[in-house]
């Protein structure tokens, strides 16, 4: 299946499907936010532990999250910033999960307000998402505001992890 590529309203940011040659820049992004990336719980870096394991997943994905697609977030100058991805729900397939991640050094410029907001439209218009919705730690206020201001609303449900949950819907 060849990528599938979203560009952001203003053409700033670009999402495209993970593929092998996006595996090195991508690891090298990962690997030197490792503290970063591990705040607030989140498992991204110990998913990861080298290059092989990345490309292993872009090769093979999670079994567990069939339907899922992932997504390298460039900024306009090409630069691996993020990814985030988009996890269709087992029990309702027209429900979506949003989740994602940046480089420390990335924060600030509006990259994931513009991924998200493009990949919501996309699973919208072209995946017959019907409700989408992204799961944050309560302190992380940087996420909560990235979510908000891509128009994802507080449900005021935490989930078993004491994450809150913000939905959007079409």
């Amino acid at each position: 299946m060849p990528p599938i590529e979203i560009i952001s309203s203003d053409g700033e940011v670009s999402l495209k499907t993970y593929t092998l040659e996006d595996a090195g820049e991508a690891f090298v992004l990962i690997d030197k936010n490792r503290e970063f990336l591990s705040q607030y719980g989140e498992n991204t870096p110990s998913k990861y532990p080298d290059l092989e394991s990345f490309r292993n997943r872009i090769l093979h994905p999670d079994p567990k999250k069939p339907g899922r697609l992932r997504f390298a977030i460039r900024n306009k100058e090409g630069v691996i910033v993020g990814s985030i991805n988009l996890t269709p729900q087992k029990d309702d397939p027209q429900m979506g999960e949003i989740g994602y991640y940046l480089g420390e050094e990335f924060q600030h410029h509006g990259y994931v307000t513009r991924a998200i907001a493009a990949l919501s439209d996309f699973a919208f218009r072209q995946r017959d998402y019907t409700s989408l919705f992204g799961n944050v730690h309560p302190e992380n206020k940087p996420s909560l505001d990235a979510l908000g201001r891509a128009g994802y609303l507080d449900s005021g449900v935490l989930n078993k992890e004491g994450r809150k949950i913000l939905t959007k819907v079409k």
